[in-house]
């Protein structure tokens, strides 16, 4: 076993998908792992919930949701959840929403129905990443560099997700 595997085991790293369609959640528990890793909530105020009661690393927001809709989420998720990875996802076509989300803080967007579940896994890979070296990924985000040595090899993380989202983290700590 790798030394990164050993302390990778020790945190508990937390999936919330918040999505109204029940089937999208076990699609995520049974490609990321059941509860309590991974925990699902069919509405925004379900997912602030589960947030005040567990650390989160990864967030799978709906944009589209009913009573508080994704982008609200969102909002209020970060502030009990700011260091966790947002995703955003849609099966319409919700333009503003996502650049409103991007500047919220949201790292990506997945369009449904999936295509390639190969993609969440994928997106799952580089949350742990980004969550296990936060503070180094952080640190160059702000020098401008990329921890290219550690993408790929480690990981098996597609390096152009990883570049997006540290550029998208260097543009934040550019921001006033």
């Amino acid at each position: 076993m790798a030394m990164g595997e050993d302390v990778m085991e020790s945190k508990a790293f937390r999936v919330l998908v918040v999505d109204d369609d029940v089937d999208v959640g076990y699609l995520f528990q049974r490609l990321l792992g059941g509860p309590p890793e991974v925990s699902t909530a069919t509405d925004g105020y379900q997912a602030i919930e589960k947030a005040e009661q567990a650390n989160l690393d990864l967030v799978f927001v709906d944009v589209r949701l009913p009573g508080l809709d994704g982008i609200e989420t969102l909002r209020r998720l970060k502030e009990l959840a700011p260091d966790a990875v947002f995703v955003m996802m849609s099966g319409h076509i919700v333009t503003e929403e996502v650049k409103e989300a991007f500047s919220l803080g949201a790292h990506d967007f997945l369009a449904k129905p999936f295509r390639d579940i190969n993609e969440i896994i994928t997106i799952e890979q580089v949350a742990r990443y980004f969550s296990l070296h936060e503070l180094t990924v952080r640190r160059l985000a702000r020098e401008g560099e990329i921890p290219a040595f550690k993408v790929g090899r480690q990981w098996r993380v597609k390096r152009g997700l990883l570049d997006r989202w540290i550029e998208r983290e260097a543009m934040r700590c550019l921001e006033p």
